[in-house]
């Protein structure tokens, strides 16, 4: 079978969670014996140097990219609330993208064009005429979902407005694009019933991305505990629900958290982290920007706090979390999606009281940590192993064809 796999960003560098998706998903089909070739935009935000790529997937992947300029206008963005698009999705559309997927699309013909993101939806009348494939969506999560809970929460009056204009377009393009793509391979069972209720008739699935428990085999879980405990958390600084998140926990959960603790140390990682949260840096709270070696960062750290306000899908990094042994701190909405059980494999906390609670658990106990970072692993390992989601892609894909 032959695929074709379009996606809104590039495969690397892998602590990016949506970068982690795609190459497991490539992996994974490639591993399944499918012919795949992945086409990716190169975008500002998440520029990567097409030099670092790994010779071994360029050649594995038939890899290619086209560099597509994705910076918020503006002005753009202000005469757009005055049409009938969504700003959120038109910066992803670029003539050079399409000129090239055309003549990819010329050159091979595809079973299947797999859409790793709703806006590479804009690219289905260009699919349609220069291929016979079917065209599946493989959302990341329901965009629409995210933005209404990200406007629930502290933003100034006037981007409220204009997100609440921005969010419902992008919730009319949502539910349109549901109807016109042959099947959708949803991510969780929630946002599988979602896209069920915006297109019924659409073939349908839920399949969570995979992950190459390969990379990890070396990973020493042990070492985590030798500085116990450290609490850190790790995500791209240029996810605005991240960044919310994290400005939450800091503003209204670390004093309550050191009144009762004053040895407690959080450590925060990612990419393009701003520079409101370096100049915040205390003893409790160490902020250590971009890093290079996600796991080698991972390793003796215990404890992941994961405050998500917003968002909706699975979020990647809770599940490489699992994979790694860690205990797991997170609100409902970050673990969404994943079949956990509370104080079994995850401890769940939705305010500042909750996890001033859940912290101290940790600290009392190591091996209360050590035993939900086993359950997490067996969670971890028994759903998200990127050949058995693969399979499972392949069977629907072979149900369309």
């Amino acid at each position: 079978m032959k695929i074709l796999q379009i996606c809104h960003k590039m495969p690397f560098p892998l602590f990016d969670g949506g970068a982690l998706s795609i190459y497991n998903t490539a992996l994974g089909l490639i591993s399944q014996k499918a012919d795949i070739k992945v086409f990716a935009l190169n975008t500002p935000r998440n520029w990567v140097d097409p030099k670092s790529i790994p010779d071994d997937f360029k050649e594995k992947a038939r890899f290619e990219y086209s560099i597509v300029n994705t910076r918020l206008n503006p002005l753009h963005a202000f005469l757009d609330l005055f049409s009938n698009k969504s700003y959120f999705v038109e910066r992803f559309f670029s003539k050079e993208f399409s000129a090239h997927l055309i003549q990819i699309l010329n050159d091979e013909e595809f079973d299947i064009v797999q859409l790793e993101h709703l806006y590479m939806c804009l690219y289905i009348d260009t699919i349609r005429k220069y291929s016979k494939a079917k065209v599946i969506l493989r959302p990341q999560n329901v965009e629409n979902k995210v933005w209404k809970r990200y406007l629930k929460n502290k933003i100034n009056l006037v981007s409220k407005i204009c997100l609440r204009i921005a969010t419902n377009r992008l919730n009319k393009f949502e539910k349109d694009i549901a109807c016109k793509v042959d099947g959708i391979i949803a991510i969780s069972p929630e946002d599988a019933n979602l896209f069920s209720s915006y297109a019924p008739e659409t073939p349908l699935t839920d399949i969570p991305m995979g992950f190459d428990f390969d990379n990890i085999s070396n990973y020493d879980v042990d070492q985590q505990y030798n500085d116990f405990p450290v609490f850190y958390h790790l995500g791209s600084m240029d996810w605005l629900p991240n960044v919310q998140s994290i400005k939450w926990f800091i503003e209204e959960v670390i004093h309550f958290v050191k009144e009762e603790y004053p040895d407690f140390k959080f450590r925060i990682a990612g990419k393009k982290m701003p520079q409101w949260f370096f100049k915040r840096q205390n003893k409790n709270l160490i902020v250590d920007g971009e890093i290079i070696d996600a796991l080698n960062y991972q390793e003796d750290k215990a404890i992941m706090i994961v405050p998500l306000l917003s968002g909706g899908g699975i979020r990647v990094k809770i599940i490489e979390g699992m994979a790694l042994g860690k205990t797991i701190i997170s609100t409902s909405i970050g673990a969404e999606g994943i079949p956990y059980a509370d104080q079994k494999n995850i401890l769940i906390a939705n305010n500042k009281e909750e996890f001033v609670k859940q912290i101290g658990k940790c600290f009392h106990s190591k091996e209360f940590c050590k035993e939900i970072g086993r359950e997490a692993q067996i969670l971890a390992k028994g759903n998200y192993d990127f050949n058995k989601t693969a399979k499972k892609m392949m069977r629907f894909y072979n149900s369309l064809i």
